[in-house]
């Protein structure tokens, strides 16, 4: 009987593929001393019948060059988001106990004190219709009514009294505004102004987060103006 001149410990070409894509599945990772001493036992058991062309060699030199490259960029980008998500935290508790205006008119008011609120009138109004609602009830709580204002920012104010006079319990509150334009009633966006109470870093989003005394998480996006 004829002796098979191919030993078992000679891999083809496609057997060496198929094994590289076995590897790739490990959970152990491939480094630069293993892939080379890899190949090079390759190289030297290689079948004679069928040998590595140059090209296939070439090609996976660069292959893993260009992963372990990118391995290594990944981990620098990794590296930087993450300096940059601790500058940001250091500069967002600056905002700590600052004043931050934000849409949606929620506030912690009442209680006799004064609270303060914007709306953009871009081209004026006939009147304003200024409400203030019990958040936790839904109860109106105030209302007052402004004649014609001019184009530009109007300033609302509520001094933590209901229509009677009478100063109503510290909590969350609700500001809504209606303008009349052209004998018709619109919506107005309110800004109203709270306290920082904390700052956090979102991982997910990347972004600087703000706990505001009303008890709204917000992005720091989201802010119109701080002040003191």
């Amino acid at each position: 009987m004829q002796s098979n001149p191919i030993s078992s410990t000679f891999l083809t070409t496609d057997q060496y593929q198929q094994q590289q894509m076995q590897a790739s599945t490990q959970e152990d990772e491939l480094g630069r001393d293993a892939f080379l001493t890899l190949l090079t036992t390759q190289l030297t058991n290689q079948n004679p019948l069928d040998p590595m062309d140059n090209e296939a060699f070439v090609a996976q030199l660069a292959q893993f060059s260009s992963v372990e490259g990118i391995k290594g960029m990944q981990s620098s980008l990794e590296q930087m988001v993450s300096g940059m998500g601790r500058d940001q935290m250091l500069a967002g508790a600056n905002l700590v106990g600052k004043s931050v205006a934000t849409e949606g008119g929620t506030l912690v008011g009442g209680d006799g004190q004064l609270s303060l609120a914007n709306i953009d009138l871009p081209s004026g109004a006939q009147s304003i219709i200024f409400s203030v609602h019990d958040l936790s009830t839904g109860e109106l709580v105030y209302r007052q009514t402004e004649g014609a204002q001019p184009p530009g920012q109007l300033q609302l104010s509520w001094n933590g009294v209901d229509s009677q006079g009478e100063a109503v319990p510290l909590g969350h509150y609700g500001l809504t505004a209606s303008v009349v334009r052209s004998g018709k009633l619109e919506a107005a966006a309110v800004t109203t102004e709270n306290k920082v109470k904390a700052v956090s870093w979102d991982p997910e989003t990347q972004q600087l987060t703000l706990e505001i005394a009303n008890g709204e998480v917000i992005s720091l996006a989201e802010v119109k103006r701080i002040s003191g």
